[in-house]
């Protein structure tokens, strides 16, 4: 067996600085070799201050020599003799940018990504190992600052061996220290009511909280699988949490299943939100992708339940789409007239056929296939289309003698008047320009262009007397 998990160890990790001095060396300024000779050379401090008031008098360069005399007092003779010789001024510099952890309940140290046994600030070849190559006056280490808090940590349990990873190596954890240090969040195991198993593998474990817990059952759109794992429904996809124990505490692991993927996890997600009442809360376009993934009369049960109290264009789409795909029975009437609202015009016909016997209005039967309509719809639709007919023949006679009788041309003989400019309007709207053709137009349509055409009828007859009187 080999489990990798994240797991929160109270592991005491203490950060260390090495302070380091050393000296580096740059030319020296006159000031500097003048002062550093005088230090090397001078019987006494009053002497060396004797000749300084003698070559800078009372001025701001005597306090000056005299401070960098005194800093030349703090070097050796060796060092001295350095400066006279070679002219190199020694610098004391202090480093504090060397820095590791310690682990005491391990007993190791990470310096730069590399792992050390025992305290790295103990070794006697630190200065090697951080290579530093300047003469080092004096070194000390630190304790910056300890973490000791419960952190995420990954641990490996391979057999009986368990492994703690540090700096992306695996570091042996005795299982007393493991025991000391694993921080236990969860209060009782007896709220997870799904199966809890035993000797798993793999990787994307962590511990099994009280938090985690009550965050699964935090409403009841949640069902077990065949395996008594529990699934958590969400609007887009089912989060699967696989509960296992090992070495006396528990761990999970969380599975991503979009609906999509699953239909048997799609049919239990539907079968949960109708026991649970929450199918009109849920998202309408994860619904539509978990109804293709279920048998065709399951999705016709949820949208029968669904339509027949809210309605949704996008679930009467789908419901077309089974309904034009042969599955035209146990459609309540509800839902039908829903399908009507956001049917096509090719989609009528299929949605009547499901049911003739509803009532639906005259333009839906209208725009029915006459094969599929019932003796008393057919009448109804006859009748209207004989009517409908009645019109169009009655505005194309108008139309016609209109333009036949060249009246268009002869009203421009009389004197413009609110009869010849009404009469020029009607006849421009319905002749010249024809917007509205006469075979297409709905009843409404053809009422409205009737009734021009009535009226162009009146003015024609009005307008052809004074023109005959005009012409006598």
């Amino acid at each position: 067996m080999s489990l990798q998990v994240s797991l929160k160890l109270k592991l005491t990790k203490q950060i260390k600085t090495i302070k380091i001095k050393y000296n580096t060396f740059e030319k020296a300024t006159f000031d500097e070799f003048l002062t550093a000779s005088l230090a090397l050379r001078a019987k006494s401090d009053d002497n060396a201050f004797q000749y300084i008031d003698e070559i800078t008098g009372a001025g701001s360069l005597n306090a000056h020599f005299k401070n960098l005399y005194s800093q030349a007092k703090e070097f050796n003779e060796e060092q001295l003799s350095n400066i006279m010789k070679n002219s190199l001024y020694p610098i004391l510099k202090v480093d504090t940018t060397n820095r590791y952890d310690y682990y005491p309940e391990l007993n190791i140290s990470i310096y730069n990504g590399t792992i050390y046994d025992g305290d790295f600030g103990t070794y006697e070849d630190l200065m090697e190992k951080i290579y530093m190559h300047e003469k080092v006056i004096e070194y000390n280490v630190d304790l910056t600052k300890v973490h000791d808090k419960p952190e995420p940590y990954s641990v490996l349990f391979d057999d009986k061996k368990i492994s703690v990873k540090l700096a992306n190596k695996w570091i042996d954890l005795p299982e007393e220290i493991f025991t000391e240090l694993f921080t236990n969040e969860l209060d009782k195991i007896t709220l997870y009511k799904g199966t809890i198993h035993q000797g798993v593998d793999g990787l994307g474990w962590n511990t099994l909280t009280t938090s985690t817990i009550n965050n699964m059952y935090a409403n009841k759109n949640f069902f077990y699988d065949e395996g008594g794992n529990h699934c958590q429904i969400r609007n887009d996809n089912i989060r699967k949490t696989i509960v296992s124990e090992i070495h006396g505490f528990y761990i999970y692991r969380e599975e991503i299943i979009r609906y999509e993927e699953s239909a048997e996890m799609s049919k239990k997600t539907l079968a949960t939100l109708f026991e649970n009442k929450s199918i009109n809360e849920f998202k309408t376009k994860s619904l539509i992708v978990i109804l293709g993934m279920c048998e065709d009369l399951e999705a016709q049960e949820c949208l029968n339940y669904i339509l027949e109290r809210k309605e949704s264009k996008e679930l009467s789409q789908f419901g077309i789409m089974l309904l034009m795909q042969g599955l035209e029975k146990k459609w309540s009437p509800e839902v039908l007239k829903s399908f009507m609202k956001y049917a096509e015009k090719e989609q009528i016909s299929y949605i009547y056929k499901a049911n003739p016997r509803i009532k639906y209005s005259l333009d839906e039967l209208i725009q029915v296939n006459p094969e599929f309509l019932s003796k008393t719809d057919k009448k109804v639709v006859d009748e209207y289309m004989k009517d409908v007919n009645a019109k169009r023949e009655t505005i194309k006679s108008i139309i016609g003698e209109v333009t036949s009788s060249a009246l268009r041309e002869n009203v421009k003989q009389l004197k413009s008047s609110k009869e010849t400019k009404q009469f020029t309007k009607l006849a421009n709207d319905l002749i010249g320009h024809n917007k509205v053709n006469i075979d297409d137009a709905d009843k409404s349509e053809l009422e409205k262009m009737l009734k021009k055409c009535l009226e162009l009828k009146d003015l024609s007859v009005k307008l052809q007397k004074e023109l005959d009187l005009l012409n006598k």
